[in-house]
């Protein structure tokens, strides 16, 4: 559930993020680089979960239009 004080982020936000992600963890070694790495991570697992839950929503709507057509 996002919070008030801090919006979901925008597709064109999230491209921004992975783009100076993938420029850092290339430059620089260290904690930066280190940061940018765990960015990516996080970011690809971000995706798995959207995709997940996309999946999850689709099942469950093709299970409650089954149980709906066996009640008609």
């Amino acid at each position: 559930m996002p919070c008030e004080s801090h919006p979901p982020l925008t597709d064109h936000e999230l491209d921004a993020i992975e783009t100076r992600a993938r420029w850092y963890s290339g430059a620089y070694t260290g904690t930066s680089g280190t940061l940018a790495g765990d960015v990516m991570r996080l970011l690809g697992e971000r995706q798995r979960l959207v995709v997940a839950m996309a999946m999850l929503r689709e099942q469950y709507s093709i299970e409650r239009y089954q149980q709906q057509r066996g009640r008609d």
